[in-house]
């Protein structure tokens, strides 16, 4: 398991320095060896393919969130925001606390954990399925869930991100980060949905960049409790880069957290009970013994 998930981090890495973005269709092609070789490939193909083709599809779905004419909140998402933090805007902040050399050092690190949105659920969700099937297919419709749930809050209640609030005036001191660190070429699956992976600014809040890991975090607390505490950690770097590259509010991050967590209450409590697939399966009852019983173990 261990050595899957460093081949994983590493061809992933590879992909992010040579400027491919990592998408889920790439991930399934990149995880194929690991199912060869754990002896369990018609397994995969039977448990993967369903879970990827129905995020695909949710990803083509996704844009259309932009095209439906209703006005994104800009004013007063921007004010909640400048309300929590005392008239600051936090994204505003922290790129002028970190200008020059250093700044250009942590965007670049900042765009890594951003672009690792797809590698790290999809990783968390390798783990489980080469530990504990059922947990998997628990993970995998949380995380369904939670992107057909967040399609419908982008739909009706379209929110713009920072830097966006920035290019139409609403605030000031943002500059939009992402796509000046790394290069970023799609599949061309992609390709044939956006122009760019960024097709559709109106879908911050609740940030799903951070409804993953914690998610993530959630689903791994009862199998791997420290590999848990480790997507927590994530979750918080993650937290700083959306707000870091102006990508999303602080507002949208707590919105993501609370998300994740409604949503994986509600399977548990909701969905599992009432789902055989989802449910663990009963040890079966020990059969009776059929040797003789002696006599004096039958006056006792």
């Amino acid at each position: 398991m261990v050595i899957a998930l460093l081949y994983l981090v590493a061809t992933s890495g590879v992909m992010i320095w040579r400027g491919i973005s990592v998408s889920p269709d790439y991930i399934l092609l990149l995880a194929v060896p690991i199912a060869l070789l754990s002896g369990r490939f018609l397994g995969f193909l039977r448990d993967w393919i369903p879970f990827i083709a129905i995020y695909l599809g949710y990803e083509a779905l996704r844009d259309i969130a932009g095209r439906t004419g209703i006005a994104p909140h800009l004013q007063d998402i921007a004010g909640i925001e400048s309300g929590l933090f005392g008239g600051h805007v936090p994204s505003a902040v922290l790129q002028a606390w970190t200008p020059g050399t250093f700044g250009r050092v942590l965007a670049f690190a900042a765009t890594v954990v951003y672009f690792a949105h797809f590698v790290v659920p999809f990783g968390v969700g390798l783990i489980l399925w080469l530990a504990d099937r059922t947990q998997f297919l628990r993970y995998a419709v949380g995380l369904m869930g939670m992107s057909f749930l967040g399609f419908f809050i982008f739909l009706l209640l379209p929110t713009a991100p920072p830097w966006y609030a920035e290019n139409h005036g609403v605030i000031h001191g943002v500059t939009k980060l992402l796509g000046t660190t790394l290069p970023s070429a799609i599949s061309p699956y992609y390709q044939a949905l956006y122009k760019t992976l960024l097709s559709d600014p109106v879908a911050a809040f609740p940030s799903l960049h951070v409804g993953f890991p914690f998610l993530s975090f959630l689903a791994l607390r009862g199998v791997y409790p420290r590999a848990a505490w480790l997507a927590l950690v994530w979750t918080m770097c993650v937290t700083f880069s959306v707000v870091y590259l102006g990508e999303h509010w602080v507002v949208d991050a707590i919105g993501g957290v609370v998300f994740a967590a409604l949503c994986w209450m509600v399977l548990m409590r909701v969905v599992v009970p009432h789902v055989r697939v989802l449910q663990r399966p009963v040890p079966a009852a020990s059969e009776p013994s059929t040797e003789p019983v002696s006599g004096d173990a039958a006056v006792a």
